[in-house]
């Protein structure tokens, strides 16, 4: 153990240097199998710059914009854009908007959600509106709301309807009655 006191300075220093001079144990190679590449794109988290996080007990009023993946663990009432992935932890509570490739719901989340994929957790609720190409909610999950598959492509563009420029006035036809003729009776 190094302790930092002026009177054991030189002490100190040679202790240092022998851990600095130490090799680094390598892991043996093989140790474990690995995992099949389909299962392990699955679980990977996507990667991002950096993260941010509403610590426990915080409370965000506003909109949060970020590049990198967004964890709340405390209070967010607005809206939350993030280019990545957006989860909210058993201890964090959302009232708003949130956009991302991926959200991850464990704790209460009441507002709209827009995804590629959702994913409500076993102590996660959704109230709202739900837009995503993947939904999931697992056991325990709450949903309630309404979801709509959001589509990868644009629909095709409708053709344009004709534009009415004119009106010509149409009136129905009448049918001819037969008219009396006047009858030839002698008298």
């Amino acid at each position: 153990m190094l302790s930092f006191n002026k009177k054991n300075k030189a002490v100190n220093e040679e202790k240092a240097q022998e851990l600095i001079d130490q090799p680094v144990p390598q892991p043996a190679a093989h140790s474990e199998p690995n995992a099949l590449p389909e299962v392990a794109d699955a679980i990977k988290p996507i990667r991002a710059k950096k993260d941010t996080f509403i610590s426990n007990g915080a409370l965000f009023t506003g909109v949060i914009e970020g590049d990198g993946n967004i964890i709340v663990e405390g209070r967010v009432e607005g809206n939350i854009i993030c280019s990545h992935m957006v989860r909210i932890e058993t201890s964090g509570h959302v009232k708003g908007e949130i956009r991302a490739q991926q959200i991850m719901i464990n704790g209460p989340v009441e507002g709209r959600c827009f995804a590629d994929s959702l994913s409500i957790q076993p102590k996660g609720s959704m109230r709202g509106d739900i837009f995503a190409d993947e939904i999931s909610i697992e056991k325990g999950g709450l949903f309630i709301g309404q979801s709509q598959l959001m589509q990868k492509t644009p629909p095709q563009a409708q053709p344009a309807q004709a534009k009415v420029t004119a009106l010509k006035k149409v009136e129905p036809e009448q049918q001819e009655q037969p008219t009396p003729q006047p009858s030839k009776h002698a008298n």
